[in-house]
């Protein structure tokens, strides 16, 4: 299994395809995972993929505790992973989590971010609906034994660490302070945010307001998914996210035997 090392934590990590680099970033319970139908997908349409398990997610190094600045710890981590694998630049798609910090990015890196693909972001707590939508999982999702499956799959021993330090940052009061909104005026790159009109985590208005705050973002709404599109409605999320690519991160297409360089 490929790993590199971030100041001595493993993680792991998978890379394939020619072209210009398009990082996927999962979600805060998620793992490399999370992107299985879609990889290939992007590389068959001339991309250089990579996926990787956050730390303390997947079969990355495991990691006890958060604190509600962990988004840009992991800002730091993403661009420390494109040093390792000598990335000068790169196009980023991102879920939930993975979604706000391809936004945190490409503020504070722009020369290194081309385009954004911004699914269910969220950029300041949003007190309409947070604590209802933890209840809901909680209490719901989090008790069914397809989720545990999934987790014990992803995550092996350390599942229930990754729930517990998701739930305990996100009630943390702190929390209620974290506001990423000035972050968001620094964003030169072209960006495409996505949300699901069935969200129960962020409503439609949180992703609406994101994309006006960005100078020529685009904003799309799926009219049948929720906090997931790329997993609800596949098809539909993978023809919106190649033509945005397209305009603005645009695939080289080279013959078998030249390489498109990768970074």
């Amino acid at each position: 299994m490929p790993y590199l090392y971030l100041d001595s934590h493993r993680i792991y990590y998978e890379e394939g395809g020619r072209g210009p680099t398009l990082i996927l970033l999962h979600h805060a319970t998620g793992c490399t995972r999370d992107w299985k139908g879609h990889i290939a997908a992007f590389r068959q349409a001339g991309y250089h993929t990579v996926v990787y398990d956050r730390l303390g997610f997947g079969r990355s190094d495991p990691l006890e505790k958060w604190t509600p600045t962990y988004h840009h710890r992991d800002v730091a981590e993403l661009l420390a992973l494109m040093d390792a694998l000598h990335l000068e630049r790169a196009g980023l798609v991102g879920h939930s989590d993975g979604a706000t910090i391809a936004l945190l990015a490409a503020a504070a890196a722009p020369e290194r971010i081309a385009a954004v693909v911004a699914e269910a972001p969220h950029m300041w707590y949003d007190d309409r609906n947070v604590n209802d939508a933890f209840e809901l999982f909680t209490t719901t999702i989090a008790r069914s034994e397809r989720f545990w499956k999934a987790m014990r799959r992803d995550h092996g021993p350390h599942a229930e660490q990754v729930l517990r330090r998701w739930h305990n940052t996100w009630m943390d009061p702190a929390m209620r302070q974290w506001d990423e909104r000035p972050q968001l005026a620094k964003i030169r790159c072209p960006v495409l945010v996505l949300h699901g009109r069935a969200d129960f985590f962020f409503p439609v208005d949180h992703s609406s307001q994101i994309a006006d705050a960005i100078t020529g973002a685009t904003f799309h709404l799926f009219e049948d998914a929720g906090h997931i599109p790329h997993q609800e409605t596949p098809a539909e999320f993978r023809r919106l996210v190649l033509s945005f690519l397209a305009a603005t991160y645009p695939a080289i297409h080279t013959s078998p035997a030249g390489e498109a360089p990768a970074g």
